[in-house]
């Protein structure tokens, strides 16, 4: 299981545009595989397991948290 955590207005790829949700996941699926399920991968700007930024690329485990952001504008 990993809890998928998310910020702004990306919360609104989780159900009753929760901040968090915790999700069995396959052993392996990459944080890429988790956005695209989630339909939240165009919309994601960074990444963050346990703390530190990843590539998308990157393998989960049970128990990794993951944060998603979006891009923030300013001006």
């Amino acid at each position: 299981m990993v809890t998928i955590r998310m910020h702004g207005t990306l919360r609104r790829f989780l159900p009753e545009g929760r901040e968090s949700l915790s999700v069995e996941v396959g052993e392996g699926i990459t944080v890429e595989a988790l956005l695209e399920g989630l339909k939240a991968g165009r919309d994601t700007w960074l990444v963050a397991v346990n703390g530190a930024v990843v590539e998308r690329s990157t393998p989960l485990r049970a128990g990794d948290v993951v944060e998603c952001y979006e891009p923030v504008a300013g001006g």
